[in-house]
Order: C-alpha cells, then sequence, then structure tokens
C-alpha cells in the first residue's frame, strides 16, 4: 500500500511545518441507502448549477455539504481514537482541542486557551468542497408528513385544567424533505501534505462512516465508494466539474442509475479532466485500488497488531 501511494504522502516521520505540494485526491461516489437530509437551515441544501459541461441547460442539484461529511468522518475517527486510548478524553471539538491527538494533526484544531500549550490553532490538511447529486433535485426528492405522538400513543395529550384533567389535540403534524434511497453523490476529498499513518487514519474514516446528515439516528444511511486515488504534486479539477463532466457521460438519467455504469463514467471522467490539468500525477485504480483497500480492511480489522503502534508514534506539531 505504501508503494502504490508514494510519491503522495510525507515519508519523514516529523510534522511538516512548510508546504511540500504533495496531494492524495479521493474521488468519492457516495450513495444514500436509506432516506436522508442534507439541509442548513430548514428543506433541503440546493444550488441552481449548469447540467453538464456541454449541457448548457441550468438545473437544481442537491448538496451535501463539506462541513456534514467532515463532521461525521471526524467523529468516526475520534471514536476509534477513544476506544484505543490514543486520545486524552479532555480533547473535544470546539473546546479544549489538544492539538497533540491524531484528530487534531489531520483535521486541525482551534486555539487554545491563553497559556496553554496547545494556545494557537492549525487549519485541517483535509481539504473538501461541496459535494453534488448527479441528478436533478425535483427527481431524487420528497417531502414526508410525521406528527409526535404523546405518551398516550395517539395525537392526544392530558392537561390539568382547575383539578379536572382534559383531553386535548396535539399541534404537532410537520413535514421533512428528503433524499431518497439509491441516490448518488460525486465528491473528491483532498488530502495535503499528510504522513502516511494520517493518510490511513483520513482514508479509514471515509470507509467506515456509515451515515451523514440531520437526523442521523434514524436516517442518513450511505455507503461510501473510491472510485480512484489521484497522487499528484498540485490540487486538480473540482467535484462540480466532474459532475457535470459525467452527467455529459450518463445515457441514462433517471433515478435509479446503475452502479457500475456511474462508476465507469466517473473513471472516464476523471482521466479526460486530468489530461487538462498542469501537474504531475498518478492514478491509482481497478486492481491496485482494490489491492489498497483490502490492505485497509484487514489493517482495521485487527487494529492491535500494527494500527496502534502506528497512531501513536505519529509526532504533532508540539513534537521535536
Amino acid at each position: 500500500m505504501k508503494e502504490l501511494l508514494k510519491g503522495g504522502y510525507v515519508e519523514d516521520g516529523s510534522f511538516p511545518l512548510k508546504p511540500l505540494g504533495k496531494y492524495i485526491h479521493i474521488i468519492l461516489r457516495t450513495r444514500t441507502l436509506s432516506e436522508t437530509i442534507f439541509r442548513t437551515d430548514e428543506g433541503l441544501t440546493i444550488e441552481t448549477v449548469k447540467a453538464g459541461i456541454n449541457d448548457n441547460n441550468e438545473i437544481q442539484r442537491v448538496i451535501m455539504s463539506k462541513r456534514k461529511r467532515i463532521a461525521a468522518e471526524r467523529r468516526i475517527g475520534r471514536e476509534f481514537l477513544m476506544n484505543y486510548k490514543l486520545k486524552d478524553e479532555s480533547c473535544e471539538i470546539n473546546q479544549s482541542m489538544c492539538g497533540r491527538c491524531l484528530d487534531c494533526t489531520v483535521y486541525g484544531f482551534a486555539a487554545g486557551e491563553k497559556g496553554k500549550e496547545t494556545e494557537g490553532a492549525l487549519k485541517s490538511r483535509v481539504i473538501t468542497e461541496n459535494a453534488y447529486s448527479i441528478l436533478p433535485y425535483e427527481m431524487i426528492s420528497d417531502v414526508r408528513t410525521f406528527n409526535a405522538l404523546s405518551e398516550l400513543g395517539t395525537m392526544m395529550e392530558k392537561k390539568e385544567k382547575k383539578e379536572k384533567i382534559e383531553l386535548t389535540m396535539r399541534q404537532s403534524l410537520g413535514e421533512n424533505e428528503y433524499i431518497k434511497p439509491e441516490v448518488d453523490f460525486i465528491d473528491i476529498e483532498t488530502l495535503k501534505d499528510l504522513r502516511f499513518a494520517e493518510v490511513l487514519y483520513a482514508l479509514g474514516n471515509i470507509l467506515r462512516t456509515k451515515r451523514y446528515g440531520a437526523m442521523d439516528s434514524r436516517l442518513g444511511k450511505v455507503k461510501n465508494e473510491i472510485i480512484a486515488i489521484i497522487i499528484s504534486d498540485a490540487e486538480i479539477f473540482g467535484s462540480l466539474e466532474l459532475t457535470k463532466k459525467v452527467w455529459d457521460k450518463l445515457e441514462v438519467k433517471e433515478h435509479i442509475l446503475e452502479e457500475n455504469i456511474v462508476d465507469e463514467k466517473i473513471l472516464e471522467s476523471v482521466k479526460e479532466l486530468l489530461d487538462g490539468e498542469f501537474c504531475k500525477y498518478k492514478i491509482v485504480e481497478k486492481n491496485d485500488l482494490k489491492v489498497l483497500k483490502d490492505e485497509i480492511k484487514s489493517i482495521y480489522l485487527k487494529p492491535e497488531d500494527n494500527l496502534i503502534s502506528l497512531f501513536k508514534n505519529v509526532k504533532s506539531i508540539f513534537d521535536k
């Protein structure tokens, strides 16, 4: 696996204080496996964009926010670190972050309190942007009405009035706009100047995260599929450009899309877009990609063999 990713990660064990131009771009297709809600305030998050690069018609696409993705993946990673005692309990996101654990070195940390060792901040070395649905908003979304039942199991609730108990109707009807199951989003997650252990951590978080979005205790089941990994010395094209390229290539543009066809079109689009980039690159795909994913799976299956010690020995920005 190290050989397959060679050139994309920092080989020196110390924290890279200066930018080295080592990029690993993870090309992702995220498919919803249940009803899912991606929203900021009310309703789904949508954007009006051109349908394709060649197709100039405007359509509305659903957005999977970069914050929603990273927040979910980060929680999964921090669970792992906590479970194997690789993170101090006092390290909490948006509060008192240690700046030393693997999560802090990869995804960054906020400024600590004055006088503490972690005073300062580190921005994330995982570069993300919004993911876009391939198909239009109207085709992949719906609205579901819900009601909040009382403890009686009905829409009635008890109220006491002047020593009398009355049953009144609850005003608890509402609506949720959601994304249908089996909808595909295209995303690119970029790892910049990470060391090998940090790359393993980020890849593991992506592959182990199974829920995104609002109400994720009941909804939001997904599967992340890595279609290709691009190793380069500069940042490449974005997720919207890739989504539009895939749209142009698809012959059938109806829900539900065939996964194998979508993956084939994504890979074709990646290669064509790379031809226009001004950087040195190599692609990890197909058989090599399967080997890489199988290795990650086996490493996480028995983390006590090598992974724990590998993670434990990663130096933070404060270590010499």
